[in-house]
């Protein structure tokens, strides 16, 4: 099966993978073409969010953006398994 990227797919390609933007409350990062945003909660600790799915209780936002390549795989394994 040949895949191809349609025009909405080039889109979200094109942008910068992996390159953090925003301040220390929030930040996002696209992995895999999707956004994946990095966010305190009301404890003052981060969690990371990422297509619906979350993971929560880091101490920095530096842990949280550290962990979010393992976390976009885990997330995108889980949905693989889905199918």
């Amino acid at each position: 099966m040949k895949i191809e990227l349609d025009g909405g797919g080039k889109v979200k390609m094109a942008a910068p993978p992996q390159q953090w933007h925003g301040d220390e409350v929030m930040q996002t990062a696209v992995f895999a073409g999707e956004q994946m945003m990095a966010v305190t909660d009301d404890a003052g600790r981060f969690d990371l969010h990422y297509l619906g799915f979350k993971t929560t209780g880091f101490a920095s936002l530096e842990d949280a953006k550290a962990s979010a390549q393992a976390f976009a795989r885990a997330v995108l394994a889980h949905m693989a398994g889905l199918i």
